[in-house]
């Protein structure tokens, strides 16, 4: 039988897309292999003054004009906590744009020197850029912080550098760009479903059942959904594919209640820190 593929076009500083993964985990759980999914780097931000107030530039400076964009880009983040509940903490450390700082390409070209082709590591170290944007706010786009993040992923500094400034890694990029443009994308999160050759593009950000709805559409009902039991066994196994977790992306994965996960994971040599009322979970 033939995979679905969803592909996720998005940037690792969108608090949106952090918004999405206890969704993405629901289908990971009930879909199994019968889905692959990966992840195209969109560029958010490729120049933050195209985004500041021009006014506000011209009568004050730029510095003055970063700050008051900053501040509303931090109250965006916060209200994006309650699409689904995924704890977002701003201000409270490094801010992301300054007068060094201007975009968010240097996440996307991290990302890509960091995860290679490996679709596993993909999803590890998104998840990571992502936790460390939203909850620990720092300045995920500077490069001594990609360089640290990159040696946690056994990536040594020279290679992390060859890697980020590789023609390779650039052209993947404006490749990236190009697909946009010739599948009208122009907005984030978007996702590219690909099935049987042909591929379909869905805006915005479903809910599981309307998940649901489309791969039924998508793959004209060849792709069924069924549920997971949710034991010590099945959600440890679950950890191993994804070893920083939270406590609701557990609970929407195997669909019980977050506190039955919080109290089956209780005895476990997992780390843990509690952000908010959740719990993420992390394989020392």
């Amino acid at each position: 039988m033939a995979k679905l593929t969803i592909t996720t076009v998005t940037d690792p500083m969108m608090g949106m897309l952090w918004e999405t993964w206890p969704t993405m985990r629901k289908l990971e759980t009930h879909y199994g292999d019968q889905i692959d999914f990966k992840f195209m780097m969109g560029q958010l931000v490729k120049n933050v003054y195209d985004l500041v107030d021009p006014n506000v530039t011209q009568m004050y400076g730029k510095k003055v004009a970063l700050n008051q964009y900053w501040t509303r880009l931090m109250q965006v983040y916060l209200q994006e906590e309650q699409i689904a509940g995924m704890p977002i903490y701003m201000g409270g450390n490094e801010r992301l744009f300054d007068e060094e700082h201007l975009s968010s390409v240097p996440l996307n070209l991290g990302f890509l020197a960091i995860a290679g082709n490996d679709s596993e590591k993909e999803n590890q170290v998104l998840y990571e850029m992502q936790y460390d944007t939203v909850v620990n706010n720092l300045q995920t786009n500077d490069i001594k912080y990609l360089t640290a993040l990159a040696s946690k992923f056994g990536i040594d500094q020279s290679q992390f550098e060859s890697r980020y400034n590789s023609t390779g890694v650039k052209g993947h990029l404006a490749q990236s760009q190009q697909i946009m443009q010739q599948m009208k994308i122009d907005q984030l999160p978007a996702y590219i479903l690909t099935y049987n050759g042909k591929s379909y593009i869905i805006k915005g950000i479903p809910k599981y059942d309307e998940w649901q709805r489309l791969i039924k559409q998508v793959t004209d009902d060849e792709i069924k959904a069924s549920r997971i039991e949710a034991n010590s066994e099945t959600i440890n196994a679950f950890i191993n594919c994804h070893p920083h977790i939270s406590s609701l992306e557990l609970k929407e994965a195997f669909d019980v209640e977050e506190k039955d996960v919080v109290e089956l994971l209780k005895e476990t040599p997992l780390e843990k820190e509690k952000v908010k009322s959740t719990i993420f979970y992390r394989k020392a």
